[in-house]
């Protein structure tokens, strides 16, 4: 039977958004969200942690939605959305419309990318501005290459430089392709107006990192790298083993035996570059790997520049339905557990939902503690922001005590702590702490909850603090 035309897959991919909305408005945020969140509502160009594309969509979202839950991950559902729906163009470029409809089908069931449906992070935008700068990359490097191809190339290499700082390994990849593959392209003024569009647009980041004494992007290195925590090679085998579960056994075996036959890819200039965009950042996370421990959502750009040759590469295997069954199966199956740990029985440690329940019970104390006049603290950002999301008021949320550096450094510098009065809340007994900032202090209470499917109480400490 033919398959639908892929004139069909907009309305399908609505459906998706629609009951990824219903999903995620049952599900609590989580502490980075949050904190994306009032990232939303103090507006900049650049942050401590990141760059700022991610508070812009949820501050584009919200300003029209309100502040909610499905509203702060609507930024999420919205660009995962577009990802999967470029990942299909790509891939029917790459080998017509029965690998589009496998990207498809693939892009549902990757774990990474079903995340991306639910959790708002920084790694949304990165997802859909490398993606989109692909195909606009395929044209421009490979073929005739129009103006709009290379300006379109340039705004995505921008923004997702905007979005994160591994972005930048975009341009870096495409930068290689050139250098080897297309050289006198680098007399181009397209090319060099793509360069100065990116630039532009990643210009006010540099800007603000410039005033902040590069801060941000010192920060991000150093959490990167970690050549202090000293050579391990476990380190790398647990990265590789991370990336096989997410991918699935079958997926990275087909990509190391892609890379090992150079010869067969390399020809092709439209292979050649989604290869390199691959294998670029991947050597890169594989050499830090060695040092630091690599997250396994890092490699996610990496993957979404190979992912249309898988499915343009299965679709003319021999056997190909069992080939993709076996590639399709394993990551339905780790998305069932990420998504419904309980209703597979997934429990304690091995429910990732868990970490998500506990401050909505704490926020709810704290409402029935608090009075009028009464400031609100926490011990950590992630708390404080949570606490200033949960509260129908969305009130101001301090740090007094010692914590990392964040926005919250700043936004509290110069305040006078010790002329406040009210509520502390903290995942320790911080009394001592707080008896450096405040002439009186009494714990309050000590709030065991529960996590969902979970078998130990999370505890949380609420204080009074006084002049």
């Amino acid at each position: 039977m033919p398959l639908p035309s892929l004139n069909r897959l907009l309305p399908l991919l609505m459906v998706v958004v629609l009951l990824q909305c219903l999903y995620n408005a049952g599900l609590p945020l989580s502490g980075d969200e949050a904190y994306y969140w009032v990232w939303s509502r103090h507006l900049q160009a650049g942050y401590h942690d990141h760059p700022p594309a991610i508070a812009l969509l949820i501050a584009a979202v919200t300003r029209l939605e309100g502040d909610s839950v499905m509203a702060v991950r609507l930024a999420a559902v919205l660009t995962t959305a577009l990802v999967v729906l470029l990942q299909v163009r790509l891939a029917d470029a790459m080998g017509g419309p029965r690998a589009g409809w496998l990207a498809l089908v693939i892009g549902l069931a990757l774990p990474a990318l079903q995340m991306g449906f639910t959790l708002a992070t920084p790694d949304d935008p990165l997802a859909l501005f490398w993606t989109a700068g692909l195909c606009f990359a395929l044209p421009a490097l490979t073929g005739p290459g129009r103006w709009v191809d290379f300006i379109g190339l340039g705004v995505c290499c921008g923004l997702a430089m905007d979005s994160k700082y591994t972005g930048v390994l975009l341009p870096f990849a495409l930068t290689l392709f050139v250098a080897t593959r297309r050289p006198t392209l680098l007399l181009s003024a397209k090319l060099w107006t793509a360069g100065a569009t990116a630039l532009a647009l990643f210009a006010p980041v540099l800007w603000w990192n410039a005033g902040h004494g590069f801060e941000s992007i010192r920060f991000q290195y150093r959490h990167g790298s970690g050549e202090a925590d000293g050579f391990d090679v476990r380190r790398l085998l647990e990265f590789l083993g991370g990336q096989a579960l997410i991918l699935g056994p079958l997926p990275l075996l087909w990509l190391l035996l892609r890379l090992s036959v150079w010869r067969r890819w390399w020809p092709d200039p439209r292979q050649s570059l989604l290869m390199l965009a691959f294998a670029a950042p991947m050597a890169i996370f594989l050499e830090k790997a060695l040092f630091t421990k690599i997250q396994l959502n890092w490699a996610l750009p990496a993957y979404l520049s190979i992912l249309p040759l898988l499915a343009a590469s299965l679709v003319t295997q021999r056997r190909a339905r069992l080939l993709i069954a076996a590639t399709v199966l394993p990551a339905v199956l780790l998305t069932l557990a990420l998504k419904w740990p309980l209703a597979l029985g997934l429990t304690g440690k091995y429910n990732v939902q868990n970490r998500l329940y506990g401050p909505d019970a704490a926020a709810r104390e704290i409402a029935r503690l608090r009075e009028p006049t009464d400031s609100l603290f926490a011990d950590h950002l992630q708390r404080a922001a949570l606490l200033s999301f949960l509260l129908p008021d969305h009130p101001r949320v301090m740090i007094p005590t010692q914590t990392r550096f964040s926005e919250y450094t700043r936004w509290d510098q110069g305040i006078d702590f010790g002329s406040l009065h009210g509520l502390y809340l903290s995942l320790d007994d911080r009394t001592l702490d707080l008896g450096h900032v405040f002439a009186k202090v009494e714990l309050l209470e000590k709030l065991h909850n529960f996590r969902v499917g979970g078998r130990r109480a999370i505890t949380y400490f609420e204080s009074e603090t006084e002049i």
